[in-house]
């Protein structure tokens, strides 16, 4: 199977991602909006990886979805880190 390199990076990033995010639910203390925020955050770091076809067909639409994921994954990581830092 052959697998384009832009695919593989993305592949890799939200694997090494997906296994930083569950050490950080494991072992940050965290409130408990959080931890059912978490595993959202996980999913949706796979959904442009499984749908990359649609990403590179270059659609308006979609490239306005995957940057909505993106976004909502980093205010999420961002806020739990936040909170990890203060507490």
């Amino acid at each position: 199977m052959t697998v384009s390199p832009a695919r593989r990076n993305q592949l890799i990033i939200a694997g090494l991602s997906s296994l930083l995010l569950m050490t950080l639910w494991t072992v940050g203390n965290l409130p408990r909006y959080m931890y059912f925020a978490l595993p959202f955050v996980v999913g949706s770091l796979w959904i442009p990886a499984v749908l990359f076809e649609k990403q590179c067909a270059g659609s308006l639409g979609w490239n306005l979805f995957f940057g909505a994921i993106g976004v909502a994954v980093v205010l999420v990581v961002g806020r739990a880190v936040w909170l990890i830092g203060r507490g």
